[in-house]
């Protein structure tokens, strides 16, 4: 008997060993596994044969033979490897070693005889993960008769898990914080006197409906919303050092024009990413698509042709596709099934790609203006895997053919390179080049008449006359080398070509040397006329216009039919070192095709991330809060979604719409859920308690209003909002005289306007979502700067030009309703109205009328500094 109970404790004491061996492990040992070793030893990849994603799978050991023995420290290989000094030996290979606590954990694990918990799960499948599968269609939920009946499936998707999780929806919010939140959301501004009376007072009950479809009809809309795709797009304008232009391209504000137009004709979504990442091999010559290429000149680098790859491959990658592929570029992916294999072969459609300036109607001067764009330049160029990441030792054994991720791969990409027009691989063609640069060599001509006119005798009447004749030659050989271009290339005149090129040959050298000619004898009259400090460098001026003759003379008898062609496109330096000449070299006259094939792929419907990726960052910038909460890695980190049947359902709900993206917008903003309270006060406790983090969507979330909508709302309410649409950027330290949206402000590393910067402006390397700061100096912007002090006035006097704001009372009222969308509670009127009153008595020096005015602005102020002016609830 004593026996019996002896052994029954100690298999109790055994059994509570192993209970709190496994609880030590759960606890302590996998965690530690899994942020260090799964990537090589999990369900992505087990090298040697190895998984150490369950206790069940450790102990069945390697290729080699078990790597952990029970009660067997000195036989376990794996404890031998995490603590080995040798840095070839010791595991993980890559960054610290375990800590002495985590190896202890390990050590005493094995020392109880390594137990396994009961039903412990291995990894998933890469393949299962919820993001790699393309989103399916499901009936929607049963939910009660009301909301059945307006038929928006975003609320019965919503109530349907209400109903599963306990929680009860708030109500409506007021109908004036609604039109607020509806306007300042679509076009990005607050809503008009005009427009508040005509909702407010509109009895009819498709009112809100009606106001939809107006505000999506509105150009602001594409303004306000060009903005959110310019921060996931990283636009950036130019900037370097000094003149040197180092990142991105100039005036890639065509692009930003593009992104705002698209929008406002409701452009697919799947034809705007076609369009950025191969509209030249879509629509060689059409400008209003080559500048949607501006998504690849973004990342153009001067110093490294490889950074620049690079920041393409994980900046299409991550906005495009919600995956970051950065890492693969040294090894295989950590966390997701994309090989350092896959990554290069990705790169592999971007390879041939460059950047290049061309001409736009109106302007010679690629400094005035232009068009950035890319195309294929180098096709020929192979890819190579870089071992370990480093360009400077590619693998070199094998050239990569592009392909897309195998985890993400349907059917093999097929493309192929295509024949382009000729004046797409020769822009100097275009018929609008030709009549730039003659009405340019017209206002010369008019100016060398002028300073002939005004020539004296001698040298200088000489060189002016020089000067004038060789700007008249230059028009018929303008129009002789055009025609002569467009021969060779097989435009028109092809029967004619021969005589057309000797034709171009005579006028183009006879201009050529009467300008020669003209440069000799104006330097020799700048002699003439020099004080002798100067002769020195005006003598160099005159030996190099001499020799440069002579040359011309000795090229045109090597080669009697030379001529000069237009080349009005510059391509990009593709490091500091290349010439100008080698930056006007011909481009070739086709194009590989792969990007185009990239494009289709990401935009096909079997694509499980593209529309995925795109809604939720709609949802976002319309709730506050995304659905996927990283929304720039939908990868095996990123656990599914609270509500993936929404984030699914509005995803195929875009595809299924043409990729349009107002169809999408109309939807979630005429749902109940889009139109709920935001405040917490007075709701059910169950609430709280089953969904604290608003992951069912029983709330709205107050947001933040973004930098650019701050300004533009106080510029808009002053009345000194300038509406005009596109353009060229406007200097950030001269724009406030201009008053223009601050979508078109020089948006770079070395220009931003400050006010903005304040207010957590977009960030120029990545801003996939926007951070959110409270800091005093806000605060101090609002109170003093100039900015909202000049702002502050004009709304005063706004408002008190007006019959209703003669009064205090009425002026308090009003402003209220225009700054801030709601009317005035009793308190805030009596605190207004005191506030005044003591204002014009501080200011009993000044005339009545200017105290009056003073104490009203900064009544306005204090309503510019109120959280619920920056916040939209």
């Amino acid at each position: 008997m004593k026996q019996s109970v002896r052994m029954i404790v100690i298999g109790f004491g055994l059994s509570v060993s192993a209970l709190f061996a496994e609880s030590d492990y759960l606890r302590d040992v996998k965690p530690v596994l899994k942020a260090r070793c799964y990537s090589c030893h999990g369900a992505l990849k087990q090298k040697a044969g190895l998984r150490l994603d369950t206790a069940e799978l450790i102990l069945q050991g390697a290729k080699s033979g078990p790597v952990v023995v029970p009660d067997r420290l000195d036989a376990s290989v794996l404890l031998d490897r995490v603590e080995s000094p040798d840095a070839d030996e010791r595991m993980p290979p890559e960054g610290e070693s375990l800590s002495a606590t985590e190896i202890a954990a390990l050590r005493d694990w094995i020392a109880s005889g390594a137990p396994k918990p009961d039903n412990e799960q291995p990894e998933e499948d890469p393949s299962e993960h919820w993001a790699f599968k393309a989103p399916q269609r499901r009936p929607l939920p049963d939910v009660s008769e009301t909301l059945i009946e307006k038929r928006n499936p975003i609320d019965q998707l919503i109530q349907a898990a209400h109903q599963r999780e306990s929680l009860t929806a708030l109500p409506q919010i007021a109908p004036e914080l609604l039109l607020r939140r509806l306007t300042l959301d679509l076009v990005g501004l607050p809503p008009s006197p005009q427009l508040r009376r005509d909702f407010l007072e509109n009895p009819s009950p498709d009112a809100y409906e009606r106001l939809v479809e107006r505000l999506l009809a509105s150009p602001q809309y594409g303004e306000r919303w060009g903005r959110h795709w310019m921060d996931v797009w990283r636009y950036s304008d130019w900037y370097g050092l000094g003149a040197q232009l180092r990142f991105s391209q100039k005036h890639l504000w065509h692009w930003r024009d593009w992104i705002v137009d698209s929008l406002n004709e409701d452009k697919g979504y799947d034809r705007m990413i076609l369009e950025m990442l191969a509209g030249d091999e879509l629509a060689p010559t059409d400008q209003s698509v080559l500048r949607a290429t501006g998504f690849l000149a973004r990342n153009y680098y001067l110093f490294n042709r490889n950074t620049w790859l690079e920041q393409t491959i994980e900046h299409t990658s991550q906005a495009f596709l919600g995956l970051t592929m950065q890492c693969a570029k040294c090894h295989d992916h950590k966390y997701d099934p994309v090989s350092q294999l896959d990554y290069y072969r990705f790169r592999a459609f971007f390879e041939p790609h460059q950047i290049r300036l061309d001409p736009v109607p109106g302007t010679t001067d690629l400094e005035v203006d232009g068009l950035p764009r890319a195309f294929d330049a180098h096709p020929e160029v192979p890819t190579y895997l870089f071992r370990r990441g480093n360009d400077k030792n590619p693998d070199e054994s094998k050239s990569l053919v592009a392909r897309v991720p195998k985890i993400l791969e349907w059917e093999e990409i097929g493309f192929e390179s295509k024949e382009l027009p000729a004046e797409a691989h020769f822009p100097g063609l275009q018929a609008f080049v030709l009549k730039d640069h003659l009405r340019k060599a017209e206002r010369a001509v008019a100016e060398a008449e002028k300073k002939h006119a005004a020539s004296q005798k001698g040298l200088e009447k000489a060189a002016t006359r020089l000067g004038l004749a060789a700007a008249r030659l230059k028009l018929p050989a303008l129009r002789s080398v055009h025609r002569a271009d467009r021969a060779k290339h097989g435009i028109e005149g092809v029967e004619n070509q021969e005589e057309l090129v000797r034709l171009a040959a005579k006028h183009d050298q006879a201009y050529r040397l009467a300008a020669a000619k003209a440069e000799v004898v104006a330097e020799q009259w700048a002699l003439e006329e020099a004080v002798d400090k100067d002769k020195q460098g005006i003598e160099k001026k005159l030996s190099r216009a001499k020799k440069a003759l002579a040359d011309l003379k000795s090229r045109f008898d090597e080669e009697p039919l030379d001529y000069l062609s237009l080349r009005p496109s510059r391509k990009a330096l593709e490091s500091p070192a290349e010439t100008e000449d080698s930056r006007r070299q011909p481009y070739v006259s086709r194009t590989t095709g792969r990007r185009t094939a990239l494009a289709q792929w990401v935009t096909h419907r079997r694509n499980p991330l593209t529309a995925r990726v795109a809604v939720n960052h709609i949802w976002m910038r319309h709730f506050g809060e995304p659905l996927v909460t990283d929304v720039k890695d939908f990868g095996r980190r990123s656990s599914a979604p609270p509500m993936q049947a929404l984030l699914d359902y509005l995803a195929i709900y875009l595809m299924d719409h043409q990729w349009r993206m107002k169809p999408l917008h109309r939807l979630i903003v005429t749902s109940e859920a889009y139109r709920r309270e935001s405040s917490t006060l007075g709701v059910a406790s169950a609430n709280l308690e089953n969904d604290p983090d608003n992951r069912f969507l029983w709330r709205r979330v107050a947001q933040r209003m973004e930098s650019q909508v701050i300004r533009d709302s106080m510029r808009y309410l002053a009345g000194r909002l300038d509406l005009t649409m596109g353009g060229a950027t406007v200097d950030p330290s001269k724009g406030e005289s201009l008053g223009r949206r601050s979508l078109y402000f020089t948006h770079s590393r070395d220009a931003q306007n400050q006010f903005l910067s304040m207010f957590d402006d977009a960030e120029i390397l990545a801003c996939y979502r926007r951070t959110e700061s409270i800091i005093p100096q806000q605060a101090l912007a609002l109170v003093n700067s100039r900015l909202a002090l000049e702002l502050a006035a004009s709304v005063a006097e706004r408002l008190s030009s007006r019959p209703e704001g003669e009064s205090d009372e009425s002026f308090v009222e009003r402003a209220f309703e225009h700054v801030l969308g709601v009317s005035a509670s009793e308190e805030e009127q009596v605190l207004c109205l005191k506030m005044l009153r003591d204002t014009q008595q501080a200011l009993s020096g000044l005339d009545a009328a200017e105290a009056r005015l003073r104490a009203r602005r900064n009544v306005v102020q204090v309503l510019f500094n109120h959280n619920d002016f920056v916040t939209i609830r």
